[in-house]
């Protein structure tokens, strides 16, 4: 049986939790994030809740960890403990790297995250990670038993004081449908990159638009995804589409927005082509020519032949 890590959940997995702790004197909301500012070469405090949901004991182990978008679907995930930090997860320290939390009770950890004197201003994004000191599933890879410490976490979006620069780009849109055979409306696919070139966290809104010859509306299916894009990550997006024709020019345009009046836009055209059909169109073609002409020289009248003239004898 072999053990492995894995990929921490945001705030709450219905066994334990990792919140912000309430202040004091708490506002109107509670706090679900860390959202904190520093200058560069300076440090930043905190405390981190971790809830026991069980009817029995846990001990967790706890650490700060990067934060990352998925390359597919930019979902929003957390380095595991073993892996390398570079960010928020380098530069965070807990006060404890591992608490034992009664059942149904709670423990508050004190943090700290001590930003470099060459840190780039903007956002930072990482989370304070409660993972299970004792393994609490099995899963199965490639046929073996693998044992897991699930994780949960509190994100930490940390902005380091500078100049902010919010900035995305759409790139690789890309149409594709299947080759039809018949003449019939098929499926297809599109795809895009959604790249974020400043150095601030952007929650992009996003709308795809999907077009066919003379502006025919082609259906669209599934949601379009909400994501936290973070700086410097891109993430392949797309969604699958039916009624294309089989002779078609299929337009798809995506358009991103954020606030700040950020704005990025890409489009691809394609052309649909049903080979078979075409093939079968072109032969009634040539053959209905073929038949024409050959009614037209039927039709056509022919000259007389001229009979030789009598010949007199005398």
């Amino acid at each position: 049986m072999i053990m492995a890590p894995v990929e921490a959940h945001a705030a709450d997995n219905g066994e334990w939790s990792v919140n912000p702790t309430p202040p004091a004197e708490p506002g109107p909301a509670p706090r679900l994030y860390f959202f904190l500012e520093s200058p560069p070469g300076t440090s930043v405090q905190d405390s981190v809740r971790v809830t026991n949901l069980a009817d029995q004991p846990r001990t967790f182990r706890l650490y700060g960890a990067d934060a990352y978008n998925t390359p597919n679907d930019g979902g929003f995930g957390l380095r595991t403990q073993d892996a390398t930090n570079t960010d928020v997860g380098a530069w965070t320290r807990v006060g404890a790297a591992t608490v034992t939390v009664p059942a149904k009770s709670q423990a508050d950890v004190p943090f700290v995250i001590t930003v470099p004197p060459n840190a780039t201003p903007g956002d930072h994004v990482g989370g304070v990670v409660a993972m299970e000191e004792q393994p609490g599933a099995t899963t199965k890879q490639n046929g073996v038993d693998v044992t897991v410490r699930r994780a949960v976490a509190a994100r930490v979006y940390l902005r380091v004081s500078g100049p902010t620069v919010p900035g995305l780009r759409i790139d690789g849109v890309q149409t594709k449908s299947e080759n039809p055979w018949l003449p019939t409306t098929v499926d297809g696919a599109y795809s895009y990159t959604v790249v974020n070139t400043g150095n601030l966290h952007l929650p992009p809104t996003l709308q795809v638009r999907v077009t066919g010859l003379f502006g025919h509306k082609i259906r669209q299916h599934g949601s379009t995804p909400q994501i936290d894009l973070l700086p410097g990550a891109q993430t392949r997006l797309g969604g699958t589409v039916s009624g294309v024709w089989p002779f078609d020019v299929v337009t798809t345009s995506v358009t991103v927005t954020a606030d700040g009046g950020v704005q990025a836009r890409g489009e691809d055209t394609t052309v649909v082509v049903s080979w078979p059909t075409l093939a079968v169109i072109v032969a009634a073609i040539a053959l209905f020519i073929w038949y024409q002409k050959r009614r037209a020289q039927a039709h056509t009248a022919k000259p007389r032949r001229r009979l030789p003239e009598p010949v007199t004898v005398r």
